[in-house]
């Protein structure tokens, strides 16, 4: 890994408790209102679609994000990830990942938890589309009992992260749903930019 990709690495890492520590909060667009989409059962979902460059097939494409993806759900970025399904002639294909959300990273305190999602890319002709589901997070694991576990649909919903009044973030919420967006803006940021750079 060069001096390049290693300071990447590190930025990725940290960009969470970098975004508290600039003071990011629910009036930020990136993470106000309208930020976690929801399906039409409620469940949590984050999507986007690319073009693909021109020049390259979408075989091509299929595999450079393959490839990614064991190389992105592997260590040192996640702790786990198997791939659910893979189907080279549809060219579509989801992982189960398992990593960790550092919320808070000081001397003495570190506050953060893992989260679990499947992530899934569909390639077309022009386009692939790239989706993030199925959003646990498993929090405190050290604490007696085994700490707690929620879904991004108890936990990071425009209902559930903000207080009565819908005017703030609660404490309790709000960093699970900016740490996410910001996981969410990272890969597909790392997906879309690794094709962009293949062409």
């Amino acid at each position: 890994m060069n001096m390049k990709k290693y300071l990447l690495t590190i930025v990725a890492l940290f960009m969470t408790v970098l975004s508290f520590a600039r003071g990011v909060n629910e009036l930020d667009p990136r993470y106000g209102k309208g930020a976690v989409p929801e399906d039409e059962n409620g469940r949590v979902y984050f999507t986007e679609t690319f073009r693909i460059p021109d020049g390259m097939d979408a075989d091509k494409c299929y595999v450079i994000l393959l490839n990614w993806a064991k190389g992105r759900f592997a260590p040192p970025y996640a702790q786990a990830a198997r791939i659910l399904n893979e189907d080279a002639d549809s060219r579509r294909f989801i992982f189960h990942v398992d990593q960790t959300i550092v919320f808070k990273n000081k001397p003495l305190v570190v506050d953060e938890t893992k989260v679990s999602y499947n992530f899934s890319v569909a390639v077309k002709v022009r386009e692939f589309t790239l989706k993030i589901t199925d959003i646990k997070y498993r929090y405190e694991e050290g604490r007696e009992g085994g700490g707690k576990i929620f879904t991004a649909e108890d936990w990071i919903t425009d209902k559930e992260a903000y207080n009565r009044r819908g005017t703030k973030f609660l404490r309790s919420t709000g960093k699970f749903r900016i740490g996410t967006i910001d996981l969410k803006n990272l890969l597909f940021l790392k997906a879309s930019d690794t094709v962009a750079g293949n062409i």
